[in-house]
């Protein structure tokens, strides 16, 4: 059932944007390609200017025989720009297709940090390949295959490599709003050579995106993220209302910027000591707590797009693994496919069942807390059942 469930949600998910949307092919990546070409053109300066950048878009691309692309600026840190230069030297189809398929393959072997040998791996392979998240990362072109990779390598890694799992993690600091509970489960967790080596590995890249573009890139992009000028009031508009994270859906819902802010700040901190209590008291398997973890980074996010989604969905995937070992519950079945399809409902913008979103989301997180603490209660041989009787010993 969840197999044919999810078939008819992926055929959606590819249908969705092309189709119902006609969202322009690779609309994302053309602004990965055009900064990267900007630097290698010497026209550093166009990147700061997002009514010149969104025009060199619309200019570049007009072959794809889609409507113009509205505002489209670039937003990302300069350590993100160092790391997508390469596919600037590319022509625009290729590095498209290399740079979808070497991230893809880098969550793949993410994976095998989790999914044993057999049909784990297999499984959560094939849940990624359905997705309706993995359908909109191909459909934008955007980098959710290696935020989600560098986040579940870094984790899987740390125990028995932590110098190279805390690497991976620094990696993250490309896309920030990501790596917000990273130091607080590496913290809790004790992994001071994984915090070192991710701290480290941060300043590297901010340092040598520092040497390579100078000090204006990464003026520019502090004053976006303060808030602050008229980039952010445009990007504000279309980017980050745009979204799905707390602070968008309270905005839709008729909240005022402030107090919007305010709850995503007291949602990102409850977050964080979830997160600290997973990683620090709880005893569950490691599966299970990385999906916590992914799902808690997702709505501790002060911004998040429905391409992010891939997250989730690997979160989901290792929750279904661990089902199919150990049994389904009550409600299982029902959770996973409405967490595994959330994209299909987002962004609120457009689809104002979207709003549901963070609801599912901790009502799975309470799924996972709930199987995790009745695995531990198993192995240390003390079998617990709930009040409503639906979890087994």
């Amino acid at each position: 059932m969840i197999g044919g469930i999810c078939c008819l949600l992926a055929i959606l998910g590819w249908i969705v944007p092309g189709v119902v949307l006609r969202v322009a092919p690779a609309h994302d990546f053309m602004v990965f390609h055009t900064a990267a070409r900007a630097y290698i053109e010497g026209n550093l300066p166009l990147l700061f200017d997002g009514v010149a950048f969104t025009a060199r878009l619309n200019d570049s691309y007009t072959d794809w025989g889609f409507q113009p692309l509205a505002y489209r600026p670039w937003v990302y840190p300069p350590s993100f720009l160092l790391m997508v230069i390469p596919i600037g030297f590319l022509p625009f189809l290729l590095a498209y297709g290399i740079f979808l398929a070497i991230t893809f393959a880098l969550l793949i072997l993410a994976i095998r940090c989790y999914a044993p040998h057999g049909y784990p791996r297999w499984l959560c392979a094939g849940c990624l390949l359905l997705s309706p998240a993995t359908a909109d990362t191909v459909t934008a072109g955007q980098n959710s295959f290696l935020t989600t990779a560098l986040l579940v390598g870094g984790f899987g890694l740390v125990r028995r490599s932590p110098l190279l799992g805390g690497g991976l993690l620094g990696l993250l600091t490309c896309k920030p709003q990501f790596w917000l509970l990273v130091p607080v489960a590496l913290v809790a967790a004790r992994k001071w050579k994984a915090l070192a080596s991710a701290i480290a590995t941060a300043g590297l890249l901010a340092l040598a995106s520092l040497a390579t573009f100078g000090i204006e890139p990464w003026r520019e992009w502090l004053t976006l993220m303060l808030g602050q000028g008229a980039l952010y009031q445009q990007w504000l508009l279309i980017g980050r209302n745009g979204g799905q994270s707390i602070y968008t859906d309270a905005c839709l819902s008729g909240a005022s910027a402030g107090v919007a802010n305010l709850l995503q700040g007291v949602v990102t901190l409850s977050c964080a000591a979830l997160v600290w209590w997973c990683f620090r008291f709880s005893g569950m398997r490691r599966d299970l707590r990385i999906a916590l973890l992914l799902t808690a980074t997702i709505l501790a996010a002060p911004h998040v797009a429905p391409y992010d989604a891939v997250m989730l969905t690997l979160a989901v995937s290792l929750f279904l693994c661990r089902a199919v070992k150990d049994g389904f519950r009550h409600g299982d079945v029902m959770l996973i496919v409405a967490v595994w399809g959330t994209e299909l409902l987002n962004p609120p913008i457009l689809i104002r069942w979207g709003l549901v979103t963070p609801l599912v989301l901790c009502a799975f997180i309470a799924v996972l807390i709930a199987r995790g603490r009745s695995d531990t209660a198993v192995r240390a041989g003390t079998p617990i059942r709930s009040p409503a009787g639906w979890m087994r010993a």
